[in-house]
């Protein structure tokens, strides 16, 4: 252990600043509870975390961050407002990401802008996550966990009281990088009309590293991470009416991003437009309950070079995408007993998508004179249903029981390169883009899926979940239809922040994840004195959505080097293969003292292993996280609560050789929160990365933000930063 993790653990050993995280355990789901939630009924089964114990997570302007509180929930970094999620080894669009009741595809070519990225952290009501294994009820068409994003459920005025108004206004600031941002949320209602707003806005500069990890150049600072700045706007508007026992809303949402960098990919964000339509219907019978959903989404997104990436750059590359998702949901939930609720559903969804890259310059022969069509009118129609019967046997044992089935259907229209001589004549069919066009591009696959819950509960100090799952993704728009085996064309396609260069595959299947977790919770008659919540996994791939070095077949940057590459950038084809996920998750706490001078102490420990094998390849899965221990010493002590907490990580040592991942070492980061409440008032310090340790992202893959950008370098994480919040409720 290196001398600063040493000083760092002994400090968090013992300094005494701490906030209660009021957790109860579930191996079944988490949920979060952000201020503002609702009435909703949240399942007894979850896991709640009150609104202090997220101070730190409310700092930030990037939703996706707030998993982090979840053993086995990681980010892998992108852009300041667009991380992706990694749960228990799998992550991005093998996930199942609900913002609001539906999730939105990556209309980009490298997922800049991802599902969570379209709601910010103060708008927030409520987050759950399956971590391994979810009833088919929450979602189709995903392998991996399933996260759902809500908003703050409308609110109405009491009986006897005919208007009621609240809200919060709000800001926080973070020295490294120079973020800021400010967020308000109103609402207006009578008994039966309701209208809320939401606004938030939020803009960082450039990070900085705990020290100098690559040369100066172009007046780039050593310590300066590049292309991670970046501003974002959200506007939300919702309505709804209640009557008797049913509500209808209609939300409306604007999202505007003018930029955002990404210092790990060779694009950066020029502009994301979003306009989000949701209208949504909640009927309670005595037969039962109805709820439908329908939506539509339409994004306007275009990348290039920001100013970091632009020096040293000869010209910019302007790339284009419009995507479109609209959809009805239906799901009826029929109480056919006292022990036994059945739910019944069935969806559509329709996305479309268009990416082109129009012509840098006309003089240009290598982009131009033509526009380079990567997708041309993609569509992905999925068709949904499933049946759901949930079972409380007796007060010991419950289970519940699913089938889903999901069509999907896809196609796309003909493309085309720059020009003829670089990328091939679309209309010969001797050329990549001629075979292409010619070939039948028409995809339907039929996946079915099952879980399987069981729960026994022997006693008052102890649960026991067995969880089974099978299922099934078809491919996406860009695993499937990206055809150009051109170098420069190749390194626009990719979302995993390793610099490397992707061409599609017409003959892809689904990935069928097969996974089986069992979770032990012991926990004393009150749970907020102590809990322990182990829970193992394993998860086989059959079909998994790899990789392999491009053929030489196909010409271009496929050659016979880049096949046998050990080390720099590569050049590959998306591959189903087999692969296995297994892994541990472990989350505890204890109660250590309560007085009434002092306050209310605590220690948490969250832990998690994980280890990925592609059993086609024989070699390590991309973007596995190491070895990792959070602990923290917790205090309730009147007004305040204080946190300090060190988090663990070992070095990374297991990496995909394959895509030539960097290794990274293992650090240690102390950090200290304090969160103090007076009235209507809530202030909150945190000092992250309070000893300024250097450290390498596990999951933030190489350094491209900046020229030249070359191979070797991972992405460093922040060093020290002071975050501050002020937040007001009216």
């Amino acid at each position: 252990m290196r001398p600063a993790y040493s000083q760092a653990l002994l400090g968090a050993i013992l300094l005494a600043l701490a906030n209660s995280s009021g957790a109860s355990t579930s191996p079944l789901n988490i949920t979060i509870n952000l201020p503002g939630a609702g009435l909703e009924a949240v399942s007894p089964d979850a896991i709640h975390f009150s609104a202090q114990s997220l101070n730190s997570a409310q700092l930030a302007s990037n939703t996706a961050n707030i998993l982090q509180n979840i053993p086995g929930g990681y980010i892998s970094s992108a852009g300041g407002v667009s991380g992706l999620p990694v749960l228990n080894g799998l992550s991005d669009n093998q996930l199942l990401l609900q913002v609001n009741g539906f999730s939105t595809p990556n209309a980009c070519a490298n997922h800049m802008n991802p599902p969570l990225s379209y709601l910010p952290p103060a708008a927030i009501g409520k987050i759950t996550v399956y971590p391994t294994v979810a009833p088919v009820s929450v979602g189709g068409d995903a392998i991996g966990a399933v996260v759902i994003v809500k908003s703050p459920p409308p609110t109405f005025a009491e009986p006897g009281s005919h208007f009621m108004s609240n809200g919060s206004v709000g800001g926080f600031y973070q020295s490294n990088g120079h973020i800021y941002g400010t967020h308000l949320n109103a609402t207006a209602a009578t008994r039966y009309f309701s209208i809320q707003y939401s606004g938030a806005y939020v803009h960082g500069g450039n990070y900085t590293a705990a020290k100098a990890f690559k040369p100066e150049t172009y007046g780039i600072p050593g310590d300066v991470v590049a292309s991670s700045l970046y501003e974002a706007i959200y506007q939300n508007l919702n309505t709804a009416y209640r009557w008797k026992q049913q509500v209808l809303e209609l939300g409306v949402q604007y999202q505007s991003i003018p930029y955002q960098g990404f210092p790990s990919a060779r694009m950066d964000m020029t502009g994301n437009h979003s306009t989000r339509l949701n209208l949504h219907y909640q009927g309670h019978f005595q037969w039962g309950t109805v709820e439908l959903r329908g939506y539509n989404q339409v994004v306007q997104h275009s990348m290039n070079f920001l100013v970091d990436k632009s020096l040293g750059a000869m010209m910019g590359m302007p790339m284009n995408t419009q995507g479109v998702n609209n959809g009805l949901k239906g799901k009826i939930t029929l109480p056919l007993d006292p022990r036994n609720r059945l739910q019944l559903g069935a969806s559509y969804n329709h996305e479309h998508l268009n990416d082109w890259w129009p012509p840098a310059s006309s003089k240009m022969s290598m982009m131009g004179p033509n526009t380079y069509m990567n997708i041309n009118n993609g569509r992905r129609d999925r068709y949904d249903a499933f049946a759901d019967l949930k079972t409380q046997w007796n007060p010991r044992w419950k289970s519940d029981l699913g089938v889903r089935l999901d069509v999907v259907r896809m196609n796309t229209g003909p493309v085309q390169g720059y020009n003829a001589m670089m990328y091939g004549n679309p209309d010969s069919p001797q050329s990549l883009p001629g075979k292409f066009n010619q070939s039948d591009r028409q995809r339907q696959f039929n996946n079915w899926n099952f879980s399987a819950i069981v729960q026994y509960q022997p006693g008052k100090h102890s649960t026991y979940t067995l969880g089974l799952a099978r299922k099934s993704q078809a491919p996406d728009l860009y695993e499937l239809y990206p055809w150009s085996s051109n170098a420069m064309a190749m390194n626009m396609i990719g979302w995993f922040n390793d610099g490397n260069g992707y061409i599609g595959n017409l003959n892809l299947k689904p990935e069928t994840a097969n996974t089986v977790s069992l979770a032990a919770n012991f926990h004393g008659t009150d749970p907020q004195k102590w809990h322990v919540q182990i829970q193992p996994y394993l998860t086989y791939i059959h079909h998994y959505m790899g990789a392999v070095r491009c053929p030489t077949s196909l010409g271009g940057a496929c050659t016979s080097a880049n096949l046998h590459a050990k080390s720099g950038f590569v050049y590959l084809q998306f591959a189903n293969q087999n692969a296995e996920i297994w892994g541990i998750n472990v989350d505890s706490a204890a109660r250590l003292a309560e007085t009434r001078r002092y306050g209310t102490w605590k220690l948490s420990a969250k832990a998690s292993y994980v280890r990925g094998y592609n059993l086609s390849s024989h070699t390590a899965l991309y973007h596995m996280m190491p070895l990792n221990l959070r602990l923290a010493l917790h205090q309730s002590w009147g007004a305040w609560r204080n946190t300090i907490e060190e988090q663990l990580v070992a070095a990374k040592n297991q990496v995909d050789t394959l895509r030539n991942e960097p290794k990274t070492f293992g650090y240690g980061l102390l950090n200290l929160r304090a969160a103090y409440q007076y009235g209507h008032w809530q202030a909150s310090l945190e000092l992250a990365n309070l000893l300024n340790q250097f450290y390498e992202q596990p999951l933030g893959g190489i350094y491209l933000g900046q020229r030249p950008m070359t191979y070797g370098v991972a992405l460093p994480g922040p060093g020290r930063s002071v975050n501050m919040s002020l937040q007001y409720q009216f």
